[in-house]
C-alpha cells in the first residue's frame, strides 16, 4: 500500500477531478446546489493538489521542516489525504438536501488558505507556500460563493455550525494524529513544532535551517 499510494496517489487525486467534472457536465441540470458545490470543491481540491505536490510541489517538504517530522510512512499519510477527501466531499454530495455537509466541505477552503499563508512566512526564499495561489483563487472563492449561497437563502442555522465542525474536524485532527504517531513522532510535538514555526522567530528559523 505505501509504495503504490506513493506512486499513484497523485493520479488518483487526479482522476477523482477528472470524473468530478464528468459529473458535473453530465448532470448539472438535475442537480440542486447542495449537490453542485461539494464536487465543484472535488475539482477544485484536485487543483490544488497540483500546485502542493507537482507544479511546483514541495508543500509535504515544507510541513517536515516546519514540524520535524521524519515522514518514513509517506504513502500512508496519500493514502490518508485521499481518504480524507472523499470523506469530506462524496458523502456531502450524496447526502442530498442536508446542509452542515456542505458547510464543513467548504470550510476547508477557509482552512487552507490561512494554512497557506502561515506556512509561506517561514519560506526563506519567498513569501510561497506550494498551494497557496490555488488555495487563494480557486478554493476560497468556491468557499465563499458556497457560503453567500447558503446564507442567501437561509439555509443556515446556528447548530448547523457545531455539525459541521465536528463531520469535519474530529476525523481531520484523529488523521493527523495516525499519520504522525506511525511515523515516530508525538502529535502533541507535531502540533506544537508547527505552531512556533508559524508564531515565532526561533520556529521559523529552525524550520528554516531545515528546508537548507
Amino acid at each position: 500500500m505505501d509504495k503504490f499510494m506513493k506512486k499513484y496517489s497523485f493520479f488518483l487525486t487526479s482522476l477523482l477531478g477528472v470524473i468530478a467534472v464528468i459529473w458535473l457536465v453530465i448532470g448539472w441540470g438535475e442537480m440542486d446546489m447542495l449537490r453542485k458545490l461539494p464536487i465543484i470543491y472535488i475539482v477544485a481540491l484536485a487543483v490544488h493538489e497540483i500546485e502542493e505536490l507537482k507544479f511546483p510541489g514541495g508543500f509535504v517538504e515544507l510541513v517536515t521542516a516546519m514540524t520535524g517530522l521524519k515522514l518514513k510512512k509517506l504513502g500512508l499519510a496519500k493514502f490518508g489525504l485521499l481518504m480524507f477527501t472523499l470523506y469530506a466531499t462524496i458523502i456531502s454530495a450524496f447526502i442530498s438536501g442536508h446542509v452542515w455537509p456542505v458547510m464543513a466541505t467548504l470550510f476547508i477552503g477557509i482552512i487552507e488558505i490561512f494554512a497557506h499563508l502561515a506556512a509561506a512566512r517561514v519560506n526563506p526564499k519567498k513569501f510561497y507556500s506550494p498551494g497557496m495561489l490555488t488555495a487563494i483563487i480557486v478554493q476560497f472563492p468556491v468557499a465563499v460563493y458556497g457560503f453567500y449561497y447558503l446564507f442567501s437563502n437561509q439555509m443556515v442555522k446556528g447548530i448547523y455550525w457545531l455539525y459541521a465542525f465536528i463531520f469535519l474536524l474530529i476525523p481531520l485532527f484523529g488523521l493527523q494524529a495516525i499519520i504522525v504517531k506511525s511515523n515516530g513522532q508525538k502529535y502533541g510535538e507535531f502540533i506544537n513544532n508547527a505552531r512556533r514555526a508559524m508564531l515565532t522567530s526561533e520556529g521559523r528559523e529552525k524550520t528554516k535551517n531545515r528546508i537548507k
